[in-house]
């Protein structure tokens, strides 16, 4: 088995990388010869513990309220900062063993990106950036009851302004069109289908 391609869906909270994720999973068999690990954030948090929270929540990350007006600020915790780098690296020996992998992210200053690079040097990786109008994500947030509210605000003022190999807008794309989009994206890097 050669090397696996690690796929970056990277974005705030709701903007769909988990949902496009999971279906992304069930139609990888068309696309490739072998299965799409699906990891990221929420699986690394959720290692912890049932949501990743109650005892290290404040270490991994924390959304501080908004003051003075300005939108509320998200921060990785120093667990949060060495969770995502072993997040890179399990990702990156997935691949090398020849697993594919997708990966949701909410990548926030340059030292995480280098981290990402770093860590898959060698290894086919696509990053794909989701953006959404801000209205409609409240409105998903809202509509969650995993999620703390203000976290895709404050996850939105921290995402750095990575330079993607594409950029996809999920504000009103189905599911199954955001598949098709990464696919289309898939294709245009060169990664081969069965």
């Amino acid at each position: 088995m050669g090397s696996g391609v690690v796929l970056v869906l990277d974005g705030p909270s709701s903007v769909g990388k988990s949902a496009t994720l999971a279906a992304l999973q069930r139609r990888w068999s068309t696309v490739r010869s072998g299965p799409l690990v699906v990891a990221g954030l929420d699986a690394t948090r959720a290692l912890l513990g049932p949501g990743g929270r109650g005892r290290w929540a404040e270490l991994v990350e924390r959304v501080e309220p908004s003051v003075a007006g300005l939108p509320p600020r998200f921060r990785y915790g120093p667990l949060g900062r060495e969770m995502t780098a072993g997040m890179h690296r399990a990702a990156a020996a997935w691949a090398r063993a020849g697993f594919d992998v997708g990966l949701d992210h909410c990548i926030v200053d340059t030292a995480m990106l280098a981290d990402l690079r770093r860590a898959c040097d060698g290894v086919p990786l696509i990053t794909i950036g989701m953006t959404c109008d801000p209205v409609v994500l409240d409105d998903r947030e809202a509509d969650r009851d995993d999620v703390a509210p203000g976290r895709s605000a404050a996850q939105r003022a921290a995402v750095l302004d990575v330079a993607h190999d594409a950029v996809v807008d999920t504000t009103s794309s189905t599911t199954d069109e955001l598949v098709e989009e990464v696919l289309a994206i898939l294709d245009r890097a060169g990664v081969s289908r069965t």
